[in-house]
């Protein structure tokens, strides 16, 4: 994957802005990304090639080739084996209502039209003046976001609802895995037994405590790692709750298919 980010344009703060946009081709080192967030910025994600599921929120969504996928700010998501795609991330709170699907399937000419933008602004955030900058701002900005808008097609509500206890067992997860938790501490916080939380997170998010504890801290990490690349791995490793470096390795590659060190380096960023 390589990723650019883009200089930030002078103005007013509050206005809609382009952050980065990432490009996967077929060629790229396949990893599992795991369950993060972006805080202040929207990504738009174009499938190009391939199918699977991405997490967002509460549950799993399949996705496939020529789907556009809208993920707003603060909203918890994993892409999964990543697919060939281009992500473009929008400093803006959202695009859709949160409670609409975020997976939309276009036709052949609207996901081109909006792949050529998005290739368009990737390539001018390759360079590194400020001019160049400026322009793919405005492009997407002003030519892929509304272009986006009118190809939507109609919203779908979301119809599937998380029960009480899952909810609040993933937000403490969501809110403590940087404290050194485990399991064990959210069944005591909760009065659960360890059978029961296991299988309400298999009947409702197809997946166990642990492995979204272990997702989370996961996606953290793979954030951190590319958002600060002067962090050292023992400082990534204590910032998502896990005070041995080697077992953070060890979680890491066994979940993400690759070691931090080759998900650094095969993440290309500028």
């Amino acid at each position: 994957m390589r990723q650019f980010f883009c200089q930030r344009v002078a103005g007013n703060q509050n206005v809609s802005s382009l952050a980065y946009i990432a490009k996967v081709t077929p060629t790229d080192e396949v990893y599992i990304r795991g369950i993060h967030q972006h805080d202040h910025v929207t990504e738009v994600s174009l499938v190009m090639a391939g199918s699977g599921n991405y997490f967002i929120k509460d549950g799993h969504f399949p996705v496939r080739q020529n789907d556009a996928v809208v993920i707003n700010a603060g909203t918890l998501h994993s892409e999964g084996a990543i697919l060939p795609s281009l992500c473009i991330g929008i400093r803006t709170p959202a695009l859709i209502d949160d409670a609409q699907a975020p997976v939309f399937h276009l036709t052949q000419s609207q996901f081109d039209v909006l792949v050529q933008i998005g290739n368009l602004g990737f390539n001018l955030l390759k360079r590194p003046d400020r001019a160049a900058h400026e322009l793919a701002n405005n492009l997407i900005i002003s030519s892929l976001l509304p272009f986006l808008h009118t190809s939507l097609p109609a919203p779908q509500p979301l119809t599937r609802t998380t029960p009480v206890i899952v909810s609040r067992a993933k937000g403490y997860i969501d809110d403590h895995f940087h404290d050194f938790i485990n399991i064990s501490d959210v069944c005591a916080r909760l009065a659960l037994s360890h059978t029961y939380l296991d299988r309400k997170f298999r009947d409702n998010l197809a997946m166990t405590p642990i492995r979204y504890l272990t997702s989370r801290r996961v996606g953290e990490a793979q954030r951190l790692l590319i958002e600060t690349p002067n962090l050292t791995l023992t400082q990534v490793s204590l910032q998502i709750g896990i005070n041995n470096v080697n077992y953070f390795q060890r979680c890491f590659k066994n979940y993400a298919s690759v070691s931090p060190k080759r998900f650094r380096t095969a993440v290309v960023i500028a």
